[in-house]
């Protein structure tokens, strides 16, 4: 069986194509994490905005000036280990760099083979998805986690797990559960009703006391994404 990643670019709007082959001027040591990374693992919706996240500290003049597709791209926020700017391909994206010393990593991130780029595993994605519910309620979220149930590979107590190794102490599963029960604010009444079940269903059979073990994954930078050493779920 072939572990070489095939990033679902297929599901990317012409805009994000169009830029796609440019990505491999990002540095190494940045992975995309977001939607459209777990976009690329599933395949399952659009999504229209390009997130990069670094374990490393960042300078934004620095980065405006080694990525040459980033040379006339109009910024629209810079401050310390933040940037974003927006990338005319035929269509506006929205590409963004955060710089987050310390930020844990789980599993490996895998690589995409034709611009490099290296992209956030399922189980890290997942922990960050269900952080992110605990400050906003849109529905690209909850499909989002929708999506990661229906495939099966990442339950949601693996994904409360992860997001406690991830984010520590500020993160409590509890939180993520009640937001994740209610669908009264911002744009989640539009949610599908199959994927409301199915959270809710998942939801109902968490429990808190009995969530898996995971270690985060211990990895020294290298410039081609390599020098990871295993973690993931214990027995």
């Amino acid at each position: 069986m072939s572990n070489v990643f095939v990033p679902r670019v297929d599901v990317l709007p012409a805009p994000q194509i169009a830029l796609w082959r440019d990505l491999d001027q990002v540095p190494g040591h940045f992975a995309l994490y977001g939607g459209t990374a777990l976009a690329l693992h599933l395949g399952h919706r659009e999504s229209i905005d390009f997130d990069f996240f670094s374990s490393e500290g960042v300078d934004p003049d620095h980065l405006l000036n080694v990525m040459p597709f980033l040379h006339g791209a109009q910024v629209l926020r810079k401050a310390e280990n933040t940037l974003d700017v927006s990338v005319d391909r035929g269509g506006a994206i929205k590409v963004s760099f955060f710089g987050l010393p310390g930020f844990k990593r789980i599993l490996p991130t895998v690589t995409c083979p034709d611009n490099h780029i290296q992209v956030a595993s399922l189980l890290d994605i997942a922990g960050t998805k269900v952080s992110v519910v605990q400050k906003r309620s849109e529905m690209k979220d909850y499909l989002d986690i929708a999506a990661l149930l229906v495939d099966g590979r990442i339950t949601l107590p693996m994904a409360l797990s992860a997001g406690q190794v991830i984010y520590g102490s500020q993160f409590n599963p509890l939180i993520s559960l009640k937001a994740l029960s209610y669908f009264g604010d911002g744009n989640l009444q539009e949610l599908p009703t199959k994927s409301r079940n199915l959270i809710l269903d998942a939801v109902r059979r968490v429990d808190l006391q009995r969530l898996p073990s995971i270690l985060p994954t211990k990895h020294t930078h290298h410039p081609n994404g390599g020098g990871h050493s295993p973690g993931g779920v214990g027995t």
